[in-house]
């Protein structure tokens, strides 16, 4: 699935003053420059030590490389601010994440990411060789073998021959759909997926990867179409989560409003991921709801009070009670 992200952007000004006088004052800075501050977690929001970070800016050789500490933190330090830049974050096992920031002159932007697990790592275990001694069935079996041998593009040819053998082979279609999203092709992974759901109308396998491959591709209307099917086929944590990146992009545009009725959803699906409720204070925050804001944040901290996030919402938290 797509990577999970949060970009947490200026909230109003007022309170944007109060959180950096909270933070301390930081060192000197040239004019012109920014820092980017940034954590990376997992699903279950534990951090994730190694992963890479590396920032370009397009049209140019610039290039800067870092490494998430043990905490999953990182920092880099910004010399032209005025520019646009574009950061990738990814750690084996995991969907990289990638994108455009714009850095804070004289300040410090605040980043944190979710990292999702690789599709095919989620569905390492899922196949299974199948009875029958037709072609496409042993077709099939030799893709598992190939696929849990590691050799991906082996594997897909024989999940090919298996599906050409048999159309109708809905594993065959589940699986590769998985793989090509895996392997950037995500055209082909929205095709198998589609002739899988038509073999097995609203599965949440297919679902899934279907909206995933529409987000990858840009294509918001099917993808939202598969969001909504997914939520009505299987409400729960990963549908949850589904939600919750679709939110943070809506806030990351400084659309708080939609942001927050989809944070609402995500609630509604899962209530027990508690990032949708430091979600929606930062939204409520920013649309300046203090006393929505002040409910969700306190309930982020019963919910999750060793966060990466904690620190910063309790801060925020102490802010928003003196208003």
């Amino acid at each position: 699935m797509n990577a999970i992200k949060r970009i947490f952007r200026a909230l109003p000004a007022a309170f944007a003053v109060a959180a950096l006088a909270l933070a301390g004052a930081g060192p000197l800075r040239a004019v012109g420059e920014g820092r980017l501050l940034g954590t990376v977690v997992d699903a279950k929001g534990a951090p994730i030590a190694g992963a890479s970070i590396v920032l370009t800016r397009e049209g140019t050789n610039y290039r800067q490389e870092k490494k998430t500490d043990g905490k999953g933190t990182f920092t880099l330090l910004v010399l032209d601010a005025t520019k646009d830049y574009k950061i990738r974050v990814e750690k084996e096992g995991f969907e990289p994440i990638e994108e455009t920031v714009k850095p804070k002159i004289q300040d410090t932007l605040r980043l944190s990411y979710t990292l999702a697990p690789t599709a095919p790592k989620a569905a390492a275990a899922a196949p299974q060789q199948l009875s029958g001694e037709n072609q496409a069935i042993n077709a099939y079996n030799e893709g598992v073998t190939k696929l849990q041998a590691g050799d991906k593009p082996g594997a897909i040819a024989r999940f090919e021959e298996a599906a050409k053998l048999n159309p109708k082979l809905p594993e065959a279609q589940a699986i590769l759909s998985e793989l090509y999203l895996d392997q950037k092709r995500p055209a082909d992974a929205a095709a198998a997926a589609g002739r899988f759901l038509e073999l097995k109308p609203n599965d949440p396998r297919g679902l899934s990867v279907q909206y995933d491959a529409y987000q990858a591709l840009g294509d918001t209307a099917k993808a939202d179409a598969a969001l909504d099917a997914l939520i009505q086929a299987a409400p729960g944590r990963d549908t949850a989560v589904r939600l919750l990146n679709k939110g943070v992009a809506l806030f990351n545009a400084s659309k708080a409003t939609e942001a927050i009725q989809v944070f609402e959803r995500a609630l509604k699906v899962d209530p027990t991921l508690a990032k949708t409720h430091y979600m929606l204070g930062l939204s409520y925050a920013n649309s300046g709801d203090t006393a929505k804001a002040r409910e969700h944040l306190a309930k982020f901290l019963e919910m999750a009070p060793n966060d990466e996030n904690a620190a910063t919402a309790k801060e925020m938290l102490t802010y928003l009670e003196k208003k």
